[in-house]
């Protein structure tokens, strides 16, 4: 099964992957996106996974999410890039961006000013995460 198909645990009710919500994460520490691949398909979601912002501008084309996490400091194309080349093409706008950042010195109105929806600081408290793509996603 690749990434980009929905995992059904026993016993849950199967949802078909038409009508699930689409998360993609983008982030370069693959243990992180391995974790939230995992929590993110147990709340019934659609997970794709981009490990830089280069990736995650093909899988947006392709997959169209309904929320896009999105990690700050990434090599190749970094998540201060994928917003730039999200405003030059007029992708930016359609999809909720929650922006998951280790880095404090991060100045958040800057960030929101990108066009984000929301910044989360890593480490970040899973169940307040769900929620917010819950309320953000369409």
């Amino acid at each position: 099964m690749n990434e980009v198909q929905a995992q059904n645990p026993v016993g849950e009710k199967r949802i078909s992957d038409v009508d699930r919500k689409r998360v993609l994460v983008i982030d370069d520490d693959m243990p992180l996106r391995g974790m939230l691949a995992a929590a993110l398909r147990q709340h019934g979601f659609q997970v794709l996974l981009a490990g830089d912002g280069e990736e995650g501008q093909r899988a947006l084309k392709i997959h169209h999410p309904n929320v896009i996490l999105l990690d700050l400091a990434m090599p190749k194309v970094n998540g201060w890039d994928f917003l730039q080349r999200l405003q030059e093409t007029g992708h930016l706008g359609h999809v909720p961006i929650i922006v998951l950042s280790a880095h404090l010195h991060v100045d958040p109105q800057a960030v929101l000013q990108m066009g984000v929806s929301a910044i989360l600081p890593k480490p970040f408290n899973l169940p307040e995460l769900i929620d917010l793509i819950e309320h953000l996603s369409p």
